[in-house]
């Protein structure tokens, strides 16, 4: 499938049709035969994912149930933070909107203000072969679904064949030392490679609690309220980061999302952790554009290493959020069972090659996965997501802790040589610890 190929009109007949036939998550409801949602309104948040034609297939789904129900259903974009700020201003009032398009900590942060959907989420379980734990985390809190997981956007190392093979090295490591060896050797070629450690809302996480993880690091206990950040494996982990940060191209600590792409397609860099974006837009530009070919015909994706506690990733969870405050429920339920029927969501997930990839067991052997052999990497690195908090389970305190990018400064820190890594690590301790009282207290 080509990046380029626009997304089929699919009707709202031909997703009810779709759904009687499979075994699951039936489409037809009484408030559509009986036209009770004819001149009712449903807003939907939303912002603007990286392949374009996922976008197109939303706004194509809402006009076709839009038709096909006679709700009059707007898709609003924002761009970048908006969204965030829309929809906390939506929260806050309890007007503007019916749904929005969140990450998964929003589920934490809101889930009194947010719809039970457990039903809904038991019946997608049931036709897709059930939620992967990493949707559970994202989407149930005290018990119950109050968001519907859209999927996880997998990061992996996007790597210079030809500079790696160049520096000696012919494989992408498995391992962190292998790792820091192979940086070495790439610095001393002039073809540095580079993570992010700025405040990057997708890369800042991507690129760093693996690190933490792999280590034996973590924020919290079980419980979610001890803080465990001060620890041997933490300590580990950011004197690795020191010490592999001086074969990084300088600035990444500036780094926000967009900036290591750049690096990576400026040839600048020999490796960096990202989504299939560079790759896709690359492959989709290199019949006119010698430079992209150049990249899509040298570069390749790569595992997370494994560390001494294992291998990790921490990519980027998208839920939908369905407001509690919607005066149009119905409708609300409606776009929801319209968008994880069979004819929508296997569909939706193929055209992005594994950009966002919903956490549903079954869609391991499902139609969905992209045949470009340099993709076929997403399908394992699918299979080992961790949401901050971990080894706790995702919390409020933990969301803060991302927003505010203590982990990411932590290592920032140190690197940077601001601190030692045992000061850095001290310094976050106490970050967390202030987070915690003050969950706590309110």
């Amino acid at each position: 499938m080509t990046q380029d190929r626009r997304p089929a009109r699919v009707s709202r007949r031909k997703l009810l049709a779709g759904a009687a036939a499979a075994p699951a998550l039936t489409l037809a409801t009484p408030s559509i035969a009986q036209g009770t949602l004819r001149g009712t309104k449903l807003t939907i948040l939303a912002g603007q994912w990286f392949v374009p034609q996922t976008n197109a297939m939303l706004d194509q789904l809402a006009a076709d149930l839009a038709r096909d129900s006679g709700m009059e259903i707007k898709v609003e974009r924002f761009a970048g933070d908006e969204l965030m700020t829309k929809t906390a201003s939506v929260i806050g009032s309890g007007r503007g909107a019916d749904l929005a398009v969140g990450v998964e900590f929003d589920t934490h942060l809101y889930g009194a203000r947010l719809s039970d959907v457990t039903d809904l989420a038991d019946e997608i379980g049931r036709t897709y072969g059930g939620w992967m734990d990493s949707a559970r985390a994202a989407s149930v809190t005290g018990g119950r679904w109050k968001s519907l997981p859209i999927g996880q956007a997998p990061a992996a190392w996007n790597w210079r064949t030809d500079m790696f093979r160049a520096a000696g090295v012919e494989r992408f490591p498995d391992t962190f030392a292998g790792l820091l060896d192979a940086a070495k050797k790439l610095h001393a070629r002039g073809t540095p490679i580079g993570m992010t450690l700025g405040k990057a809302s997708g890369d800042g996480r991507s690129t760093n609690y693996p690190v933490l993880w792999a280590f034996g690091g973590k924020e919290f206990e079980a419980d979610g309220r001890t803080v465990a950040i001060n620890s041997p494996g933490t300590l580990a982990a950011v004197e690795w980061y020191k010490e592999i940060y001086q074969y990084f191209i300088p600035g990444t600590t500036a780094w926000l999302d967009p900036d290591n792409n750049q690096a990576f397609l400026a040839s600048k860099i020999s490796a960096t952790v990202n989504v299939n974006t560079i790759y896709l837009a690359s492959r989709a530009a290199a019949a006119t554009d010698p430079a992209r070919k150049n990249i899509v015909d040298n570069m390749d994706h790569g595992q997370w290493p494994s560390g001494p506690a294992g291998r990790f990733a921490c990519y980027n969870v998208n839920v939908w959020l369905p407001f509690a405050s919607s005066p149009n429920k119905a409708g609300q339920r409606e776009f929801l069972k319209a968008w994880y029927s069979r004819t929508f969501l296997p569909r939706w997930t193929k055209i992005g090659e594994s950009y966002f990839i919903p956490q549903l067991v079954g869609f391991d052997t499902e139609d969905v996965w992209p045949a470009d052999p340099k993709l076929r990497i997403f399908r394992e690195l699918n299979k080992i997501n961790r949401l901050p908090g971990y080894g706790g389970p995702p919390t409020a305190a933990a969301a803060e802790a991302v927003n505010k990018y203590i982990l990411v400064d932590m290592f920032a820190k140190a690197c940077t040589g601001q601190m030692t890594p045992r000061d850095a690590v001290a310094w976050a301790e106490k970050e967390y610890a202030q987070i915690v009282r003050r969950r706590t207290r309110t």
